[in-house]
């Protein structure tokens, strides 16, 4: 962001939400005489003031907050891009999934990686926002529930962040329209129990306890299958980049102590993560079921005979998501597969799926056919 792109912004920066974002963080206001601008002194060391200019009409008012949005990143050691960010969306808590690693560093990503960030970020969400209207719960078998739906429709994506690859995501504070923030903090809540529930695995997992997860204490969260299936999506499956969660919290409402604003996922947990998200699933019968979709990779090879067979993938209706499965077809089904794929048509199957990572596998497959013959 150049110089004038910053001044344009900081001109925007509404003087009101500066003063809320400073009293939220622990900044006093020092008495003066002055009555165009507010002195704030730091609550903690190292010792700072900034001084926040309250006439929105005076010439430099852009080059006054552009000075006070960099004494804040300064202090908070943050780029005063992001504090820029925080300041411009008060009514919203921004959260930060960062990979990072080798690949990252440039702050570019594989398109798949890419697009498995933002996926299990969607879902991370969605499960926490069905947690807090279904406390207790460790598996969700539908999350569509109207609140956690309406949460996840007022998320908005937001600016990438330079040094690693970085997705941006301003949650609201609320869900109804026609109330207050302090009246409705649906949004908050699913953002708290996020971060709460993230960094519960995660340290449990760091210190070789993962049976916390599964047997939570008083005081700590309930962890869903759901979210630790969103973590493993969010993390590459070659372990080539940790996951890095920071969250910025909206001046509008105090946040507990307690509550972690940043959690480090390390790229070694992938496996105890998915593993977790099996466990996390209630145990019954595995039941074959029908699946419906169309075929999106094509995987086969000659067999003993010279005719092609073996897996491809479909894009599948699950429950309340699609979900990519694998399926292993004999050369007449392949056949019918090949022919589904050139076509766009969709295809029909049944089998027990077992749930992977990112693709899952249909056992016992049977009656494979295209739809509508």
């Amino acid at each position: 962001m150049n110089t004038e792109q910053f001044l344009t912004l900081g001109d925007r920066v509404d003087y009101q939400n500066v003063r809320s974002y400073l009293e939220a963080h622990g900044w006093k206001r020092i008495p003066s005489r002055r009555l165009q601008a507010a002195i704030y002194h730091s609550g903690r060391a190292p010792s700072v003031e900034v001084q926040v200019p309250l006439d929105r009409d005076l010439i430099d008012y852009g080059q006054a907050m552009v000075a006070v949005v960099r004494r804040i990143a300064e202090h908070e050691k943050r780029p005063a891009e992001s504090i820029l960010r925080d300041l411009l969306r008060p009514r919203r808590d921004l959260h930060r999934f960062a990979l990072e690693g080798a690949e990252t560093q440039d702050g570019g990503i594989h398109l798949e990686n890419g697009l498995s960030l933002v996926n299990g970020v969607r879902k991370a969400l969605l499960s926490s926002a069905c947690s807090v209207k279904r406390p207790g719960t460790t598996f969700h078998p539908r999350m569509s529930l109207a609140d956690a739906e309406a949460f996840l429709k007022e998320c908005r994506l937001g600016q990438t962040e330079v040094g690693s690859f970085v997705l941006t995501v301003e949650a609201p504070l609320e869900v109804a329209p026609h109330r207050s923030v302090q009246e409705d903090a649906f949004g908050r809540r699913a953002s708290l129990l996020l971060l709460r529930s993230v960094g519960h695995v995660a340290s449990a997992v760091r210190a070789g306890e993962p049976g916390r997860v599964l047997e939570p204490t008083p005081g700590e969260p309930v962890v869903s299958s759901n979210l630790c299936e969103a973590l493993v999506e969010m993390m590459p499956p070659d372990e080539s980049a940790d996951l890095r969660l920071r969250s910025s919290w909206s001046p509008l409402l105090p946040v507990e102590s307690q509550v972690p604003s940043e959690v480090h996922v390390d790229r070694n947990m992938y496996e105890a993560i998915e593993k977790l998200s099996h466990q996390l699933r209630p145990s019954r019968g595995a039941q074959p079921n029908q699946f419906v979709g169309k075929v999106v990779e094509l995987m086969g090879e000659p067999g003993e005979q010279g005719e092609v067979e073996g897996a491809v993938v479909l894009q599948a209706q699950g429950e309340d998501e699609l979900l990519k499965v694998r399926v292993m077809l004999g050369a007449a089904e392949y056949r019918q597969a090949t022919e589904a794929h050139l076509t766009q048509r969709y295809v029909t199957v049944r089998g027990i799926l077992r749930r992977g990572s990112r693709v899952h596998q249909l056992e016992q497959s049977a009656h494979f056919e295209l739809v509508g013959i």
